[in-house]
Formats: structure tokens, sequence, C-alpha cells
């Protein structure tokens, strides 16, 4: 469009020299003049011709071709040439980086308002990294504008995470955090594709609660500390009691084992004890200097308390007789 204005104010202005000086007749001077400025406004139409065909798109960038306003194609990067009426629209194709910038329950920024299944305020920070697709620029800047992100992405964005988050208890939120990037990037991913629009990724950088709520899972969460840390002294009090009554059978047993082993010990020797071996064992007991009294075979050994005090040799007992 301004490309037609300026040339039609051109041509005016030249062709109106031109057909002053034919039609005034002056002098030579005067139609040299004349001819002059047609030339300069001929000039100045070619190169504003050669200016508004000319289009130099860069690297990372597609050209939306607009005639007298209408969407009428696009191009790539590159040295471009198009009708000087033509306007050759710049659109980003480089990966853009998308933070939400509403409050957060700590008075900061960069969060989505989100709600738990109990209506608990959840406050998601998530980063969305995004393209727009090459194939179809134009088709974006036909349905939705230049300013696509305020109105195409952060809305939809937001709906997808309070429709996420609502699916679970404000407790399970931060223990399912995966579960719900994958979800809200899924959906976000489908329903942007429809507009030309892929997302690259999306990463959820915080979840926060409201600090009243924050204050009452951290009194909760240390009750249950208290309670496990009190559990654990009754475990260990019950085991060390267990250890001691363990402690008290195996002693039990094992002077039960000690006494069943001597009582079968004193049966063996009872079993094995025969007058005559007594009698040899005593004399055996005897000191060397006690002098013993021996009665015919049969009969006994007489011990004289005296001859053992008088002292003597000691005998050995014969097989039998005197």
């Amino acid at each position: 469009m301004l490309w037609i204005i300026l040339t039609f104010l051109v041509a005016v202005v030249g062709l109106g020299a031109l057909l002053a000086a034919i039609a005034s007749g002056g002098t030579p001077e005067r139609r040299t003049g004349a001819l002059v400025l047609t030339g300069v406004c001929i000039l100045i139409g070619v190169v504003a011709t050669a200016m508004f065909s000319a289009h130099v798109v860069q690297a990372g960038e597609v050209g939306v071709v607009r005639t007298f306003g209408s969407i009428t194609g696009q191009v790539d990067e590159g040295f471009k040439l198009t009708w000087p009426w033509q306007d050759v629209e710049k659109w980003n194709i480089r990966l853009q980086t998308v933070v939400p910038e509403s409050q957060c329950g700590d008075g900061s920024v960069n969060c989505l308002n989100a709600f738990s299944s109990e209506s608990q305020d959840v406050f998601i920070g998530a980063v969305v990294n995004l393209r727009v697709d090459p194939r179809d620029v134009q088709e974006l800047a036909r349905t939705v504008g230049g300013n696509y992100v305020d109105r195409l992405v952060l809305p939809r964005l937001s709906q997808i995470v309070k429709d996420t988050t609502v699916q679970y208890r404000s407790v399970d939120i931060a223990p399912n955090r995966e579960q719900i990037r994958q979800a809200v990037r899924e959906r976000l991913g489908a329903e942007l594709a429809e507009n030309s629009i892929k997302v690259e990724d999306l990463l959820i950088t915080n979840i926060d609660f409201r600090p009243e709520f924050k204050a009452a899972i951290e009194a909760k969460v240390k009750a249950e500390q208290d309670a496990l840390t009190e559990q654990n002294k009754v475990s260990i009090a019950r085991a060390q009691a267990e250890q001691r009554a363990a402690e008290a059978l195996g002693n039990a047993n094992k002077l039960r084992i000690e006494a069943q082993g001597q009582a079968d010990a004193n049966r063996l020797i009872n079993d094995s004890l025969t007058p005559l071996l007594i009698q040899f064992q005593a004399v055996q007991k005897l000191a060397d200097n006690v002098q013993i009294a021996l009665i015919p075979s049969g009969n006994g050994i007489i011990i004289d308390p005296a001859t053992l005090l008088a002292g003597g040799d000691r005998a050995t007992p014969p097989a039998g007789g005197e």
C-alpha cells in the first residue's frame, strides 16, 4: 500500500512537471529542469519499486506474504522477491520459552493457579518450550495472529493444569509430579498442534500451597514422626525383653543338660562299682605310712584307726588269704 501511494505521488509530480514544461513554451533551461525533475521522479519510482519488491528473511524465520492486507502465501528464509504492492511479515520459528506470570501463594510470580480434589489452592511453576511449525505459519497467522502466546498458549496451559491437578488430593500432587507433567504436556501438545504450534517440552519447576496449608502438613508430618519414634522405642524394648528371655531359657537349658549329664555319669559310675573295687580304691587313697590290718578273704577290711596314726608300710592286698 505504501508503494502505491509513493509511486502515485512521484508519477503525479513527474508528469505534472513534464506537462508544465511542454505547455509553457519557455526557455530551454526551464524545459531542461522539467525533464530533469521528471527523470528524478522516475528514478525514485524505480528505486522504491526495487526496495518494496526485495525482502530478506533471516534464518529461523518464515515470511508471511500479504497482498493488500490479505494473507496470500509464505516464503522461506533467504533473499526473496515479491510484487512491490505485497508485504512480507516475519515470523519467528525458533525454539521459544514461555513462562506463565501469575501470582504464587508466597507472593512471587511465574505460577499457574490450580486446585486439588479438595479445592485446595495449588500453585504450579511451569516452563513450556515450543516452536511454530514452519510448514503452515500462514494458517496460524490467519486464524490466531502474531500474539498467539497470550491468545492461545497461556490460556490453554492454565486450563489443562487445572483439569489435571483437580484429579489428585493435595498430598498426592507432589508425589505424582511426573505423571501430572506428562499428562499436561500430551494434552497441550495435541491441542496446539491444531494451530501449527509444536510443544517440544514442558517442565514443572515448582509446586506450592498456601502457607496455612503447608503449616498443617508440617504439623501432621511431625506428629507421624513422633508416633513412629515411640513405636520404635516400644519395638526396641520388646526385642530386649525377648533377648533376655532367650538368654534365661538358654541358661536353664544349659543347667538342665549339665545336670542330666552329671546324673548319667553318676549312674554309670554306680553301675560299675563292686565291693572289691571300692576296697582297692580306698587303699590307694591312704598315705604311704598307714598300716592296714587284713582279715581272711570274704570278711572285708578292718582298718584300725590307731595304726593309721602310728604309721607303717603300705601293703598291697593279696589275691586271697591272710
